[in-house]
């Protein structure tokens, strides 16, 4: 088992050398922190901690895992 969905968590996985990782977007984390920073600026009540959504990957799913860090496409 690995986390976050890396490259290598992923390559190990399609080649069964782990059995699932568990993978979180750090664009779903930036997305939940700029919706939070925005409603505190509002003065609207926000959580004390706040949870991004974390995917279970398995050699079935990985070909769909959310890329833990992109490449820049510019």
């Amino acid at each position: 088992m690995t986390v976050n969905g890396t490259d290598e968590g992923l390559a190990a996985l399609k080649d069964g050398r782990f059995a699932a990782t568990v993978s979180n977007s750090a664009a779903d984390t930036g997305e939940l922190a700029v919706t939070n920073t925005i409603a505190l600026l509002r003065d609207e009540k926000v959580g004390k901690i706040a949870n991004t959504p974390v995917r279970l990957v398995t050699r079935g799913n990985a070909d769909t895992a959310p890329l833990y860090c992109p490449p820049d496409v510019y």
